[in-house]
C-alpha cells in the first residue's frame, strides 16, 4: 500500500473520531436539575440533553471531594491506586497519563474551560497535561481567603469577590487577580463557544470545567432573580445558559452529529451553607460524605442520532471517561498501570447493560473504603454526615461512626438508605465484603 494511501487511511480515522465534550459542575446536586426532579430550578437545555439522549440514575462521581474526583477523572485511576491505598486530597505526579493526554495523540485539539484544580507546578500545569490550551482558575473559588476574613455561612453568603485572591489564567498568564466572580459562568460559556467555533474543523476534546456552584456562589446581573428560588436557584439557571451556549455554538457549526456532550458534577452538594448549596434529591446527605448524597451525582449523555434517548439504571462513574472515549476515539491506554477505568461506550451507542457493576466509596478526609456497592446492595464500614455550619465540628461534619457490624441497604427499594437490612441478609453481607477484599487487594499491588 502507498504512503498517500496511508495517510488517507490515518485521516479518515481521525476525522472518524468524535468531538467530545464534558461539562462538570463543581458541588451541583443530584437534585438540583429538572431533569432529576427539582421543582423549581429551571434547566431546559441539560433537560433536552436528557430528553434526547441517556439519563444515568446511577451514575457517581470518583469522590465526594474535589481534588480526587478529579484525579480520577482525568486519569481513569482512582487516587487510591495511587496513593497508596487511600484516596488522599493530593495532586497526581506528572507521569499520570490523562484523557487530554489520549485524545491528543490521537489528533483532537484539547481545552480546559474553568477549573483545574490539580496542580499548577512544572509538570502539572494543564499545558503540561495534554491541553492545548487553558483559560479559568487554578483551584477553587475560596481560596485563598484574604487574611483576616473567617470562613462562616455568613461571611460567605455576603462575599464579594476580592474577597479571595483567585487569579483568572489564560495559559500560563494571569490575566486578573482577583477574577471578578459575578461573570464567571457567563465568561466560561462564552469562551467556550468561541473555542468550539475556531476549533470546528479538526476533532476536539473540550474540558468545560465551571467554578459554580462552589461557594461562595454567584450570578452575572442578568440571571439576578431569573429563578424563582432565590440566589442558588439563578446560579443554576445560568449554568444551564451555559449549557445552552456550548449546544448553540455545536450546532452553529454543524457538529451535532459527530460530538458527544457529557454533563456532571464532581460531587454532591455541600448541604452545610444550607440555602447557598444544593439539593440531593431523595439521596442522603451530601459533599464530603459517602451517603449516596455525596457521590451520586447528574450523569447525561447527549449525541444526537448516535445515542438514543434512555433512562440508563445500571451503575456508571466519572472513572470510567477514560476507557470510554479511548473506545470511541480508537485509541489505545498504556499498558504499564492498573486502570480502574471501564468502557462504557456499549452501553451509550447500543444499549447494552453497563459493564460497571460495583462501586467502592472513599471517605474524606481520611482516604479509607468507608463502604462498597454490588449490583443494588450497598455495604457501610464507616461514614460521617452534615451535622452543621461551617463552625460545628470539622467544617460542619462529624458523628463519625466505625460499624463493628458493617449495615446494608438495598439501594432499589430504599434509595434514600434509610432501613439497614443486614441481619435479614448475611449472604449479601459476605457477597459485598469479599468484593472490597478483592478490590482492595488489587489497589495495594
Amino acid at each position: 500500500m502507498s504512503r498517500f494511501l496511508i495517510s488517507l487511511l490515518l485521516c479518515a480515522s481521525v476525522s472518524a473520531a468524535p468531538n467530545i465534550v464534558v461539562i462538570l459542575c463543581d458541588d451541583l446536586g443530584y437534585g438540583d436539575i429538572g431533569a432529576y426532579g427539582h421543582p423549581v430550578i429551571e434547566t431546559p437545555n441539560v433537560d433536552r440533553m436528557a430528553r434526547e439522549g441517556q439519563r444515568w440514575t446511577s451514575f457517581y462521581a470518583s469522590s465526594p471531594v474535589c481534588n480526587p474526583s478529579r484525579v480520577a477523572l482525568m486519569t481513569g485511576r482512582m487516587p487510591a491506586r495511587i496513593h497508596g491505598g487511600l484516596n488522599l486530597w493530593a495532586n497526581p505526579s506528572s507521569d499520570e497519563f490523562t484523557v487530554a493526554e489520549m485524545l491528543k495523540g490521537k489528533g483532537y485539539q484539547t481545552a480546559i474551560i474553568g477549573k483545574w484544580h490539580l496542580g499548577m507546578e512544572e509538570g502539572l500545569h494543564p499545558l503540561d497535561q495534554g491541553f492545548d490550551y487553558y483559560y479559568g482558575t487554578p483551584g477553587s473559588n475560596d481560596a485563598p481567603l484574604k487574611p483576616g476574613i473567617k470562613r462562616t455561612y455568613w461571611t460567605t453568603r455576603d462575599a464579594m469577590s476580592t474577597d479571595y485572591d483567585i487569579p483568572l489564567m489564560k495559559m500560563r498568564e494571569t490575566l486578573e487577580t482577583p477574577i471578578y466572580q459575578p461573570t464567571i459562568t457567563k465568561r466560561y460559556g462564552d469562551e467556550a463557544a468561541d473555542w468550539i467555533g475556531k476549533n470546528k474543523d479538526a476533532p476536539f476534546f473540550l474540558y468545560l470545567a465551571h467554578n459554580m456552584p462552589h461557594v461562595p456562589i454567584f450570578r452575572s446581573p442578568e440571571f439576578e432573580g431569573h429563578s424563582a428560588g432565590g440566589l442558588y436557584s439563578d446560579v443554576i439557571e445560568e449554568l444551564d445558559d451555559s449549557v445552552g451556549k456550548v449546544i448553540r455554538a455545536l450546532e452553529k457549526a454543524e457538529l451535532t452529529s459527530n460530538t458527544l456532550v457529557v454533563f456532571t458534577s464532581d460531587n454532591g452538594p455541600w448541604r452545610t451553607y444550607y440555602d447557598l448549596g444544593g439539593s440531593p434529591g431523595h439521596l442522603r446527605d451530601g459533599k464530603m460524605t459517602t451517603w449516596e448524597g455525596g457521590v451520586r451525582v447528574p450523569g447525561v449523555f447527549w449525541w444526537p442520532g448516535t445515542i438514543k434517548p434512555a433512562v440508563v439504571r445500571g451503575i456508571g462513574a466519572s472513572v470510567d471517561f477514560l476507557a470510554t472515549f479511548a473506545a470511541l476515539a480508537g485509541a489505545k491506554l498504556p499498558n504499564d498501570r492498573e486502570y480502574d477505568s471501564m468502557d462504557l461506550s456499549e452501553t451509550l451507542l447500543k444499549g447494552a447493560p453497563s459493564p460497571r457493576t460495583e462501586w467502592f466509596y472513599f471517605g474524606h478526609p481520611s482516604g479509607e473504603l468507608f463502604a462498597a456497592r454490588v449490583g443494588r446492595y450497598k455495604l457501610h464500614l464507616k461514614s460521617w454526615e452534615t451535622i452543621g455550619h461551617e463552625e460545628v465540628g470539622w467544617r460542619g461534619y462529624g458523628n463519625e461512626q466505625t460499624y463493628e457490624s458493617p449495615i446494608l441497604f438495598d439501594l432499589d427499594n430504599d434509595i434514600s438508605e434509610r432501613w439497614d437490612i443486614a441481619k435479614d441478609h448475611p449472604d449479601i453481607v459476605g457477597r459485598v465484603q469479599k468484593a472490597i477484599e478483592r478490590y482492595q487487594g488489587s489497589i495495594a499491588k
